[in-house]
């Protein structure tokens, strides 16, 4: 995993912060965002803790510099996190295959159309047993720190897959507010909740929204339209993600209900 590199890039974007977080608008993370990702070089660096040739497209930094969200690829290989892992990561494999093993011993294969949670403090070994291509979101590259009554790697262990999230849907009673049936499962959060990750299904609806934190939502079935401002549509599409960014504002379009995975970073 790319320890150092990230290191190294915010200390350019924490020189622009300022500037760049108001350049951000809806983004949305499609076929041809990954077909960009292939375009790029492999380039080779060194984690910390091993040696990978991979590119990176990094597409959103929050305003403090504590969170991320880009695409991703990178060669087959591994490493050897021997000292806890100091952020969150959360990865959505496009293709290829990632293997985890903890230090306890026990062992996750994660391929294509799966996501899944590296968190803080985590240590095991990492590895890439097929050439890879992910969108990642990276939370507390300044400072976090996580829930001690959750059990790190037992979130660790789940898999985001089409199978599970429906399966784990399925078990929540669905509730009406503002005009909408939603029913929703929050699988992690660190200490004071400025980052959480989860699930929500919802029904048809069509309503105004306006966006008081970052938010990365990656639908698992269904559609959403998510019109702006200016009246720029762009439709999300099972296996696509959208960035929507503080402060954005238009409306929020379910034609026929939806489920996604949602990442919500809120440090107000």
């Amino acid at each position: 995993m790319r320890i150092q590199m990230k290191k190294t890039i915010y200390v350019t974007i924490a020189l622009y912060i300022t500037m760049t977080s108001s350049l951000y608008g809806l983004e949305l993370i499609d076929e041809s965002a990954i077909e960009s990702l292939r375009s790029m070089p492999y380039e080779e660096y060194d984690s910390g803790y091993g040696l990978w040739n991979s590119a990176d497209m990094e597409l959103f930094v929050s305003k403090d510099g504590n969170f991320s969200i880009g695409i991703w690829k990178s060669k087959a290989g591994s490493e050897e996190i021997n000292t806890p892992y100091p952020y969150n990561v959360f990865f959505l494999i496009k293709s290829g295959e990632i293997r985890t093993r903890t230090t306890k011993g026990d062992i996750n294969q994660f391929v294509s159309g799966e996501g899944f949670l590296i968190p803080k403090g985590w240590m095991g070994s990492f590895e890439i047993s097929k050439d890879v291509e992910a969108i990642y979101f990276y939370h507390g590259l300044v400072k976090t720190t996580n829930d001690p009554d959750r059990d790190i790697y037992e979130d660790a262990r789940m898999h985001y897959n089409y199978q599970t999230i429906l399966s784990s849907m399925s078990k929540k009673e669905f509730k009406k507010k503002d005009g909408l049936k939603t029913r929703e499962e929050q699988t992690f959060n660190n200490a004071d909740e400025s980052f959480t990750l989860g699930l929500w299904e919802s029904s048809q609806a069509n309503i105004s929204s306006d966006w008081s934190y970052d938010e990365f939502m990656y639908v698992i079935e269904g559609q959403i339209i998510m019109t702006d401002e200016n009246g720029n549509s762009h439709e999300i599409n099972p296996g696509e993600g959208m960035i929507v960014p503080t402060g954005s504002k238009g409306r929020f379009i379910v034609p026929e209900g939806v489920v996604k995975i949602w990442a919500i970073y809120d440090p107000s």
